[in-house]
């Protein structure tokens, strides 16, 4: 499998954090853990499966909370748009969480006239640099605004800063807004609860950080978890395994 990495252009920058494109030349199955913001995909060969679902054509796969397992058939590709949080949302009118924990097909979303005819050139193009060049100039035609909402950028900034340790009651009264919009505006923009978008920051934060033969308990004490079982119990449904057999095997996704 090889995996090329892009910079977007400048003018997706505020949205968009890398673009990748992976192409596999025999059959790889990959485990994905939950992500910080949506997915857009863009196949152009092969066919490619998450928990044995086939993947759309394109597809946007919104916030999921699982790990989940992707299989590339050989001779697959895929053009895979890896959004920064809240920056999916300056793309698309339907709010991010309606589509939780789902890959959905574009044409919900964008004209399907035009997603044929993207389809089409991606498909005649040889070159990855021009696959890349066609998506962003798909998706600088779809730019619905030129900055992401405000508040909910600070408010993602003070979870990752924290590494998902901040209670919600907390973060309202440091942005001094209302609660209640301001849950319904993170759902909207990010795609999941601020809640459940700080437990995906404390989990990442804790598998980024961990070095080997570290103590469990003491990293869950540190991470915030009230005690081992709870950390436990989160890790295992963020990556389906436990902590012990988790770091065993290291880490392999996209």
């Amino acid at each position: 499998m090889e995996i090329h990495k892009y910079n977007p252009t400048e003018a997706l920058r505020p949205f968009v954090n890398c673009i990748l494109i992976v192409e596999s030349d025999r059959e790889v199955t990959n485990r994905l853990l939950p992500g910080t913001a949506p997915v857009m995909a863009f196949r152009f060969k092969g066919v490619v499966y998450i928990n044995n679902n086939t993947v759309p054509g394109f597809g946007i796969t919104g916030m999921v909370r699982v790990a989940r397992s992707a299989r590339y058939t050989s001779g697959a590709g895929v053009l895979l748009v890896l959004f920064k949080e809240g920056g999916a949302a300056a793309f698309v009118d339907v709010p991010l969480h309606e589509f939780s924990g789902l890959t959905i097909n574009l044409d919900n979303l964008f004209p399907a006239n035009e997603l044929q005819k993207l389809e089409e050139i991606l498909g005649m193009l040889g070159a990855n640099t021009d696959r890349v060049t066609a998506v962003e100039r798909f998706l600088l035609s779809h730019l619905k605004r030129n900055e992401k909402d405000a508040v909910i950028s600070k408010a993602i900034d003070i979870i990752k800063s924290g590494n998902g340790n901040f209670k919600v009651k907390e973060l309202v009264s440091t942005l001094n807004t209302n609660i209640d919009s301001f849950e319904k505006r993170f759902r909207s923009q990010v795609g999941i609860s601020p809640k459940h978008f700080s437990s995906i920051i404390r989990i990442r934060s804790v598998i980024s950080n961990y070095q080997p033969d570290q103590d469990l308990t003491g990293i869950s004490l540190d991470a915030g978890f009230f005690d081992q079982s709870h950390f436990n119990r989160d890790f295992k449904a963020f990556t389906g395994e436990s902590p012990g057999q988790f770091f065993k095997k290291g880490l392999q996704q996209w």
